[in-house]
């Protein structure tokens, strides 16, 4: 059984209001436990994925169902009270032991067809993922594999929590809480109409950039991100864009000069190869984004998730090495 899904929200650790007949909910628990080991609000956030107040949220509505502070902070430390104490030395065996099970489950050969869950990018599901379901499906009579297909971000955000077993996407800019196997890579473009001055020059004269509207397809992304740091580098900055979940819409609007489009090489590989529009590289130093596979740190992966692995690694180095060469000029003034 395959089921793919798209456009799913991720999952949220945010905490609702607590039932004081319900067990503690675990997902406070983890909040509660990941502050206890960076003693930051901040820090925690970053690694769970949440907003800052969502961290403190989830506490206040911890200690409020236990009845007693938990921690307390001392200008900028925060320490463990007796009670925090307590229930800090019960949570971690407890998370540990629910982690411990869930894999056990995973991987169980007792356990009837093994199922596991992978998160994905969308561009990803519609060129790659097709041949690699095709590779794992081979000589299996019952395979059980669910494909969420989401941005990079949100992909990782449902691997923190739980809700997917392993993510295709890009290396991930905080690796403190995966592991991540680099597979392949592709190369993030200036993306222009033909006659546009960029192309006829075939160089990108990036102090000129602010007279150019640009066109994103996301700009929480982790895309934008790497974007956003290359231009600090180099004392450049965007000052008017457009973002677009759509990449065929972008590459319209590309074509009828609206604005200038930031993409991945291989998505307009076609357009490109026809002449209709143009790829150009960032610079002499061309911004190159690894794929791969990631996973948390610490988890124990199963025989076929290995074999998923190994099959992205085989598939994603043949598929980039046979695409068709765009047209790109390899040096730049």
């Amino acid at each position: 059984m395959i089921r793919i899904k798209f456009g799913l929200n991720p999952a949220n650790i945010g905490v609702q209001p607590m039932n004081k007949t319900r067990p503690l909910d675990t997902r406070q628990l983890q909040v509660f436990e990941k502050l206890c080991c960076t003693n930051s609000f901040t820090q925690t956030a970053k690694l769970l994925f949440v907003t800052q107040s969502a961290v403190s949220h989830s506490l206040k509505s911890l200690e409020e169902e236990v009845g007693c502070k938990l921690l307390e902070k001392t200008g900028k430390k925060l320490s463990l009270t007796q009670a925090g104490d307590r229930l800090l030395k019960f949570a971690r065996p407890l998370l540990e032991e629910m982690t411990k099970v869930k894999e056990e489950i995973a991987t169980g050969e007792n356990c009837g067809p093994q199922k596991f869950r992978i998160g994905a990018s969308d561009q990803i599901c519609r060129f790659l993922l097709p041949d690699i379901i095709s590779n794992l499906s081979e000589g299996e009579s019952a395979l059980r594999l669910e494909v969420h297909g989401l941005e990079t971000m949100d992909c990782l955000n449902l691997l923190s929590v739980g809700d997917i077993d392993l993510a295709l996407t890009v290396e991930p800019i905080q690796r403190n809480e995966y592991s991540f196997v680099p597979c392949f890579s592709d190369e993030i473009v200036i993306v222009v109409y033909p006659d546009h001055p960029w192309a006829t020059a075939g160089k990108i004269p990036w102090q000129e950039s602010n007279k150019e509207k640009f066109i994103f397809p996301n700009t929480r992304g982790y895309t934008f991100r790497k974007v956003e740091k290359f231009l600090k580098e180099n004392h450049y900055s965007l000052t008017s864009f457009i973002e677009l979940n759509s990449v065929e819409t972008m590459k319209e609007m590309i074509s009828r000069r609206m604005g200038v489009g930031i993409m991945s090489d291989w998505s307009v590989l076609d357009e490109v190869e026809s002449g209709r529009l143009v790829a150009l590289p960032f610079g002499v130093k061309r911004l190159i984004r690894p794929w791969g596979v990631s996973f948390l740190k610490g988890r124990t992966i199963g025989q076929k998730e290995q074999k998923f692995i190994k099959c992205v690694e085989r598939l994603g180095c043949k598929w980039t090495v046979n695409r068709k060469p765009s047209k790109m000029p390899v040096l730049f003034g």
